[in-house]
């Protein structure tokens, strides 16, 4: 599987105003304060990914679903090849 695909950036959200945009203090980490430039709002960045959980379960949900679909279809590629030129087994 190409791991490229694999990477998804999903952007997090003020649950206050729905702005994307946020300054954060030097810190780092999960527990730094950031503020969203749009509203102010101060929350902690473990606030702010627990505030957007829904948003992250459905992409991760939506990432499992693709990468089954890649599994399925790159394990149907390899009998192929497997069994190609055999006469006794056929794939529809």
């Amino acid at each position: 599987m190409d791991d490229d695909k694999r990477h998804r950036h999903v952007t997090l959200v003020c649950p206050a105003c729905g702005s994307s945009q946020f300054s954060d203090d030097e810190e780092g980490g999960e527990n730094s304060i950031v503020t969203c430039t749009g509203c102010a709002r101060q929350m902690t960045q473990d606030d702010l990914i627990r505030e957007n959980s829904e948003n992250l379960e459905a992409h991760a949900a939506e990432m499992a679903d693709e990468a089954i679909k890649e599994s399925v279809k790159q394990f149907n590629k390899s009998l192929r090849d497997a069994f190609k030129g055999n006469k006794n087994i056929g794939f529809k």
